[in-house]
């Protein structure tokens, strides 16, 4: 029931511009549950980005940069203010959300080049120990992320990929296969993927994570549902990077629709995503802290 609803607001919406699709989304915005309500928000601004430090109880160690999904056209700290909170206390330690720009008004690869700034401003201001996370566009994003600042020769201390959206150029397989069973259309995600682009190729490495060299990452923790539309690309990019010898944990959440970690304050199933990401994060920092 709560999956078909889903899809029938995604599909109500598709029909409408960017500027209605956020609005709708956002709508669907709900007070913090009280799971949650423990863990406190407070506002503010890293490399002129408007962000968000969600901060659990007690003595949280090290620091996670979260970027919110929404197809890298909607989406924002309070969309997806439940899950990020739900990461800071099942880690225990200090989430930074950011709120990137979004297409169509701001191209690639400004959403990119807006999580490096976040990222490289954490570091000059003294956190030593970051781990990037994301959930679908925003899990494409930390993907992308980390690629980058391997190659810069300061990756972070692990990344959480959670339902990523790794292939941008990918229009068959599970993106059809799938879609009986989740809250997508398969024609959204070429709709979605040349608002992000324009005119750019949907191939390239820095907005397709599945086509870029992985050799050399940091541990990852990949979630992924087996009923949602993404799910053999985001296999593929699993098989890619345990051949370059990656540390990857995976967690393949059976029957499980995209972003399942979204529905966790309705299903307790849900929650097993937030348990294990948590956890990961957890063992990353304090391996890093050790190192």
């Amino acid at each position: 029931m709560v999956i078909e609803t889903l899809r029938r607001h995604s599909a109500a919406l598709a029909r409408l511009s960017w500027v209605e699709q956020r609005a709708g989304w956002g709508a669907l915005v709900q007070p913090p549950t009280p799971e949650v309500r423990g863990v406190r928000r407070e506002l503010c601004e890293i490399a002129g980005l408007p962000a968000a430090w969600f901060t659990p109880p007690g003595q949280p160690q090290g620091t996670v940069l979260y970027l919110h999904g929404g197809s890298f056209i909607y989406g924002s700290i309070d969309t997806h203010s439940e899950t990020i909170a739900r990461l800071a206390r099942s880690s225990a330690a200090r989430v930074l959300a950011i709120d990137y720009r979004l297409a169509p008004e701001h191209l690639f690869p400004a959403a990119i080049e807006d999580v490096l700034s976040a990222y490289r401003a954490l570091r000059a201001s003294g956190h030593e120990r970051v781990v990037i996370a994301g959930d679908s566009a925003g899990g494409n994003l930390a993907a992308v992320a980390t690629v980058a600042l391997r190659d810069a020769g300061d990756p972070p201390a692990g990344a959480v990929l959670l339902s990523p959206w790794v292939d941008l150029a990918a229009r068959d397989g599970s993106l059809l296969t799938n879609a009986a069973y989740d809250w997508a259309e398969p024609s959204c995600f070429e709709s979605w993927a040349r608002c992000y682009l324009g005119d750019h190729d949907p191939s390239d490495p820095r907005a397709s994570p599945l086509r870029a060299d992985l050799a050399g990452l940091p541990p990852l923790f990949v979630v992924v549902g087996t009923a949602e539309m993404l799910l053999d690309q985001v296999r593929a990019f699993v098989d890619k990077a345990h051949r370059a010898s990656v540390e990857v944990e995976v967690f393949e959440h059976e029957g499980m629709v995209h972003n399942g970690i979204s529905l966790a304050p309705m299903f307790e199933r849900c929650r097993e995503v937030e348990r294990r990401a948590g956890a990961f994060i957890a063992r990353c920092l304090a391996s890093s802290d050790a190192g």
